[in-house]
């Protein structure tokens, strides 16, 4: 797999997700303690911006990675419910469409640059981070930028899943 391209395709969903939202849909929430569209997509901007510095002190601490796969795929499964950490939960505030998704595609082309600077993903798999992940430990860098997708994965399908319901409401 082509870890940028599968980061870059699961992206594009997510600025569909934006696209195929209404305004007065945008911050509506389906719900008591569920999340907004607006909401989804500002954890998973919220997410990049707390994963771009991994890849910055990798380029200035380049360190072979000697553990094993983590299966980051796992990210994706919405079954298993993982509580977010405070640093990257959304805030209760309304927010603008076009601002967020701006600070989106600002923040994912940041994240994709620092990732690119230190490599091709055949030598992100070879390196390790210089941090461990807060849910699955040591990773190799390949394996912290497909976290990346799985886990927008995961919030776009949370994404479509509340818009439909705000939708049904």
């Amino acid at each position: 797999m082509d870890s940028f391209a599968f980061v870059e395709s699961t992206h594009r969903e997510t600025l569909a997700v934006i696209e195929s939202v209404s305004d007065d849909e945008f911050n509506a929430s389906p719900g008591p303690g569920r999340w907004s569209v607006a909401q989804v997509l500002e954890h998973i901007w919220k997410t990049d911006m707390s994963i771009i510095p991994v890849f910055r002190r990798a380029a200035k601490d380049r360190r072979p990675y000697t553990g094993s796969p983590k299966g980051v795929e796992r990210a994706a499964d919405r079954t298993v419910k993982i509580e977010a950490p405070e640093f990257i939960r959304p805030s209760d505030e309304p927010k603008s469409r076009d601002a967020l998704r701006q600070a989106l595609e600002e923040a994912r082309r940041t994240l994709m640059e620092a990732a690119r600077a230190v490599g091709d993903p055949e030598e992100l798999e070879r390196l390790g981070a210089p941090v461990p992940h807060p849910v699955f430990g040591e990773l190799s860098l390949r394996e912290w930028l497909e976290f990346v997708g799985y886990h927008e994965r995961r919030h776009v399908a949370q994404a479509r899943e509340t818009l439909e319901d705000v939708r049904r409401a």
